[in-house]
């Protein structure tokens, strides 16, 4: 990781001006490590999850669509470094409410790891104003938590943006953010183990 980290109200108003906001240096490699620690932990304790698609009666697990395990994480409960880890979120929270007066009340999020062959589909992550039980996704965030990354790797997120595409690599301590109800995107076919958090800025009830 490179250069100087971009302050909260740096990446809000980079989501404001574009719509996406790249921070390549969000958490340093020790933090990166002890999260990526942390994943390992919870793997081992078979805490993770196939993730599935849908909502009620509709969700499953569809490996046609999506492929890869996730672990929610919740702040009551939490270890310090998760701790660490949501306490930096809030303040992006904060950041996106006061530059771009979103009115963001609520996060959530989890851990996720894909396995070589792993993907995930082109999606949004929410649709129209609301989602189920009131539920309204704004804000999408991934970081990512790899020790190291090549490009024959793989795993990129392709974020669409009107006629064009952006590959985002999924190098260790890059924060990427951008609109829930406006982006598509997909993770394009992993190569190598990619591991990552991802978590939902939103208002109303999760």
């Amino acid at each position: 990781m490179s250069g100087t980290r971009k302050s909260p109200d740096e990446i809000a108003q980079e989501l404001a001006d574009n719509g996406i906001s790249i921070c390549e240096n969000f958490i340093d490699i020790e933090t990166t490590l002890e999260l990526r620690s942390d994943i390992a932990r919870l793997k081992s304790e078979a805490q993770f999850h196939r993730a599935g698609v849908g909502h009620g009666p509709g969700f499953g697990i569809r490996d046609t669509v999506r492929r890869d395990e996730i672990h929610w994480l919740a702040q009551d409960g939490a270890n310090e470094i998760q701790k660490f880890l949501l306490a930096e979120l809030d303040l992006l929270k904060t950041a996106f409410n006061r530059g771009l007066y979103l009115g963001l009340n609520q996060f959530e999020g989890h851990y996720a790891t894909y396995e070589p062959g792993g993907f995930y589909q082109r999606h949004l992550d929410a649709f129209g104003d609301t989602s189920l039980e009131g539920k309204s996704r704004v804000v999408s965030v991934v970081l990512y938590l790899n020790d190291s990354w090549h490009p024959s790797d793989g795993g990129e997120l392709r974020l669409y943006l009107q006629n064009s595409h952006r590959d985002i690599a999924p190098v260790g301590g890059t924060l990427v953010c951008f609109l829930s109800r406006e982006t598509e995107h997909e993770v394009l076919p992993s190569a190598a183990r990619r591991v990552s958090f991802t978590g939902w800025f939103g208002r109303g009830m999760f």
